[in-house]
């Protein structure tokens, strides 16, 4: 009687066993044909680029098709996180909070960069200082965007406001591409531009760096480019969430190892995405401007979104208790 027990208990512990390893791999790999992966040709989302490029993506993921989607900003790339045209990939914090302060289910699992913002003058504007901004355009990619919600930060700091809050700075709306054209043509005095676009700028059309990517605010230490997916991704696959942070970890090592034959393989990538090709020059000077490193300080996220609600974008709370999510992080670090 007790063997029949006994083979009976070690019958329903292999079963069990045998279940839970298939409802593991039914929530990770197995459920999973396809994963789609966005980012930007900017030198901030270098890990990812060079994903792309050497096909570190593919290999991680053996056995799953990789698609890539890139995006001109960070809103269209919010839209297709929404929407479920992208699983998961790289954009900049702002607008990833935003849309968690708007109710969006999305996670921060990392940082890609830090640093690589900038802003950058044009050469007749004679800006020497912070004060020298007052009366002066200054250009951003867009509003609420990463780059406004720093310069925001950065005329706080300096006891400057834009014209729409009661100061005497005036704010115009570009892509970096048409920022060129407007600096030459004195339009604009000043931008916030991600690399490699200032060191684009400072090659093409002589502009200078007015704040460099230290003299930003929080030191530099603001991520440039965060990795972002949704709560139900991280939910129903966390080993591919992982597998996509070990190669994003594996990137940022192998570019720190291995800067020239890196910086060749972005070039490539940039030049098949934008059909530009940035010199080796462009991208080494953008580079010293960019901090490669997936840690990601969650207080500064928070004095971000304040800012957003400083702004108006947001009009309810800006607790963003929960967005930035670094389990997955620790864990493939151990």
């Amino acid at each position: 009687m007790n063997k029949k027990i006994l083979l009976m208990l070690i019958l329903l512990i292999g079963i069990l066993v045998i279940t839970g390893c298939g409802n593991e791999s039914a929530n990770t790999s197995t459920k999973v044909k396809e994963i789609t992966i966005g980012y930007f040709p900017n030198l901030t989302h270098a890990p990812g680029i060079l994903g792309v490029a050497n096909e570190s993506f593919e290999k991680e993921f053996e056995g799953i098709k990789v698609n890539f989607k890139t995006f001109p900003k960070g809103s269209l790339f919010m839209d297709a996180i929404a929407t479920g045209q992208v699983d998961i990939g790289y954009v900049g914090p702002g607008p990833v909070l935003n849309r968690y302060l708007q109710g969006a289910k999305v996670k921060v699992l990392a940082s890609a960069s830090i640093a690589g913002n900038v802003i950058v003058g044009n050469e007749s504007s004679h800006i020497s200082s912070p004060i020298d901004l007052a009366n002066k355009t200054i250009a951003t990619p867009g509003l609420a965007c990463s780059h406004d919600l720093l310069l925001r930060r950065f005329l706080w700091n300096n006891d400057l406001k834009m014209k729409k809050r009661g100061g005497n700075i005036k704010q115009v709306l570009q892509k970096p591409a048409a920022m060129m054209g407007l600096f030459e043509q004195e339009q604009i005095d000043a931008a916030v531009v991600s690399e490699p676009w200032a060191a684009v700028m400072e090659e093409k059309i002589d502009a200078k760096i007015l704040v460099n990517w230290n003299e930003m605010p929080w030191g530099g230490k603001m991520p440039a480019t965060v990795i972002a997916t949704t709560t139900e991704f991280t939910e129903d696959h966390p080993k591919l969430v992982k597998k996509f942070l070990k190669v994003n970890e594996d990137n940022i090592n192998f570019i720190k190892n291995n800067r020239k034959e890196s910086l060749k393989l972005i070039q490539q990538e940039i030049k098949r995405i934008t059909k530009q090709k940035l010199s080796i020059n462009i991208l080494d000077q953008a580079l010293t401007r960019t901090k490669l490193t997936s840690n990601i300080d969650p207080e500064i996220i928070q004095e971000f979104a304040n800012i957003s609600g400083d702004l108006g974008v947001i009009k309810k709370s800006t607790d963003v208790t929960g967005l930035v999510d670094k389990s997955f992080l620790k864990e493939i670090k151990q």
